[in-house]
């Protein structure tokens, strides 16, 4: 048996893909791209050797039910969308519509008619929108899309658990918040990054970074959120439909950036003047509560700021994608 990843060569599937491999699992990997690129292949090294890459869209049903059948596959980790945020939100709307809900519908059908039963589902922190930083937001907290991405993300929740409600289906939906590390890089899909990817490359580059105005994020490691996606492939039973996945600590922008200061003598942060993201800040929320993920995953973040930072400059020094 295997498990499927959809939009397995993007920057979470990827990392997903090598914590199921480095289990011995057998891995099928579906994306519009197919094969590896060379960051991809670094990462992967002789792991990649488990992983069957699949060239398909998440919208052919057909594509889908084959290669269910083809690899036998058990279990589907669904990652595959289109990032619609800042510039993508007036560029792509309908292609994120069409992906992001038509696409999952798409995998819950055919999880459906090939007897496939647990469905993890990759959703967003965006979903709750803005809020008081202060305040941890739990999964039952209401939540507030700002935009079509996080629509989409809602729409297709939404999806899975009335398809679970409906069918043989055992879907998870895991709400996660701010990957950053390697292998992050704009594709088709996704071209507003995490501030973080901006900056390391910025500190070895020898650039200043502007700070306009101090925000913070619940910046998690991938390679942490990998794991935690890993966890509920595999749980036998979940108590929960919806967890989230974040590092649980909101961290200010500047003390990211004093960390990097540490990291990689030289780097210059100017304060003042300009203009915030939008996006960040028209998003600023709380750190998500993840005590879900630790009771029910044994799931715990291991990756702290500055190793996380650290192994990301160690991996831009020698991929410098």
């Amino acid at each position: 048996m295997s498990v499927l990843v959809t939009g397995g060569t993007g920057f979470v599937g990827l990392h997903v893909l090598r914590a199921l491999a480095a289990r011995g699992e057998r891995v099928v990997s579906v994306s519009t791209r197919g094969a590896l690129d060379a960051s991809g292949r670094a990462l992967l090294g002789d792991l990649a050797e488990r992983v069957a890459f699949v060239k398909a869209e998440v919208t052919e049903l057909e594509a889908l039910r084959d290669t269910l059948r083809d690899h036998r596959v058990d279990r589907i980790v669904h990652g595959a969308a289109i990032t619609a945020i800042g510039d993508m939100e007036r560029q792509a709307p309908y292609a994120a519509v069409r992906v992001n809900v038509g696409g999952t519908a798409t995998v819950l059908e055919a999880a459906r008619l090939e007897g496939v039963r647990r469905v993890v589902y990759l959703s967003s922190a965006t979903i709750y929108g803005g809020g008081d930083p202060a305040r941890p937001i739990p999964e039952d907290q209401p939540i507030r899309p700002l935009g079509i991405y996080p629509i989409t993300k809602q729409a297709a929740e939404a999806l899975a658990l009335r398809y679970g409600a409906l069918f043989d289906l055992d879907p998870v939906v895991l709400r996660i918040s701010a990957p950053y590390g390697p292998l992050e890089h704009p594709t088709g899909g996704r071209t507003l990054m995490s501030t973080i990817y901006g900056w390391c490359r910025a500190a070895l580059a020898g650039e200043p970074v502007r700070l306009p105005t101090d925000l913070e994020r619940d910046f998690t490691y991938v390679a942490d959120t990998a794991e935690a996606i890993v966890l509920a492939a595999h749980a036998a039973r979940l108590p929960e439909r919806v967890y989230n996945v974040a590092f649980g600590r909101n961290v200010r922008f500047s003390e990211a950036l004093e960390t990097l200061r540490r990291l990689a003598p030289g780097f210059v942060v100017e304060r003042g003047n300009g203009a915030a993201d939008a996006f960040f800040r028209d998003s600023l929320r709380g750190p998500l509560a993840i005590e879900r993920a630790r009771r029910d995953l044994g799931w715990t973040p291991r990756t702290g700021l500055e190793e996380g930072l650290r192994a990301y400059l160690d991996w831009l020094r020698r991929y410098p994608v």
